[in-house]
């Protein structure tokens, strides 16, 4: 019946949209009855949506009662139920003399038809300035006409307002259903002010410190043929490198070393590298360098004193073979 009637409403659109009096008008009307035949066709090939908007196009060049006929039946079959109403009630308020009374009358039927499977839905906000309606993911806005027409089912409803927390509300509608509800949208809490923390600097680094020490040296591998006193001086570069040198009085030797802290503050553990160089003193063959790596440990009761062991293993090549020095003494700390 609904196609039936399109097509009548085709015949009618070029029969009444008229002017032609001028050549401006006559195209106009031209390019809307050409908009109103695709909006036809689409309708009866059941696309609802190119449809609607072939006839809204035709009434924004030529706008007549007609049109607003179909655009609701399109609105209608794609259950729009609220656009559906709107536009039956403006194509029976504007159709008045201008339309047949039968068609007025089959208008009205079909709004009915409608109204009877819908339901109205009346949103009221607290507090009511400002506030945004969104239902099931579309934003309405904030002017908006009550009650709503929503088809049967569950709906979503979102209040949004600025500086308040969303309310919102599901609710579940069936045909014919006439409901209020209210969308309270509380204060957020005030914000927390922002505490600027003062930005702290790392420390920066000191003087170097330096040190003179004193000790006593042994092959552990030897411990009864072996031993001598030994005096060293040390400077700290950074916070866990220090770099010295220690010479031993009874072999003359002395041996560069690097150590690196590894953990701890008072009692610290540390890394040992060195290069023992031994010179001849005239019963010795030659003067040699070795290479020798081990740990320590360190403990400074106070800033200025510390007390030192460590303990390396030194290779010299296959002449002299490996030893395994060990000293333990104290240090001053400037």
């Amino acid at each position: 019946m609904t196609k039936l009637l399109l097509a009548l409403g085709l015949v009618l659109l070029s029969a009444q949209v008229a002017p032609a009096d001028s050549k401006k008008s006559s195209k106009q009307q031209a390019e809307a009855d050409r908009y109103f035949k695709s909006g036809v066709a689409l309708f009866k090939e059941s696309k609802f949506s190119e449809a609607l908007a072939e006839f809204e196009r035709a009434y924004e060049i030529a706008p007549h009662p007609l049109v607003l006929y179909n655009i609701a039946a399109c609105h209608r079959e794609l259950s729009h139920y609220g656009e559906a109403v709107k536009y039956y009630g403006r194509f029976l308020e504007e159709g008045k003399g201008k339309v047949p009374a039968a068609r007025l009358s089959i208008a009205q039927t079909e709004l009915d038809g409608i109204l009877a499977r819908i339901a109205r839905v009346t949103v009221s906000f607290s507090p009511s300035d400002g506030a945004t309606l969104i239902v099931d993911g579309n934003a309405l806005g904030t002017l908006l006409d009550m009650p709503l027409i929503l088809p049967p089912g569950e709906h979503h409803f979102i209040a949004r307002a600025p500086g308040r927390k969303d309310a919102e509300r599901t609710l579940r509608v069936a045909s014919g259903d006439s409901l209020t509800i209210e969308l309270t949208l509380a204060e957020l809490p005030p914000e927390k002010p922002l505490i600027e923390r003062p930005v702290i600097a790392p420390p920066l680094p000191g003087p170097p410190r330096f040190s003179v020490g004193a000790a006593f040296g042994t092959n552990l591998r030897r411990v009864g043929d072996t031993g001598a006193p030994s005096i060293g001086f040390g400077v700290e570069i950074g916070q866990r490198l220090e770099l010295g040198v220690d010479a031993v009085l009874v072999a003359y030797s002395v041996m560069p070393s690097a150590r690196v802290r590894l953990a701890g503050n008072a009692f610290a553990v540390h890394a040992v590298a060195a290069l023992p160089i031994s010179f001849t003193d005239g019963n010795m063959s030659q003067t040699f360098v070795a290479g020798a790596f081990g740990l320590g440990v360190r403990y400074r009761p106070t800033p200025a004193l510390a007390f030192r062991l460590e303990t390396l293993a030194s290779f010299a090549g296959s002449a002299h073979g490996m030893t395994i020095p060990t000293f333990v003494g104290g240090e001053l700390w400037f």
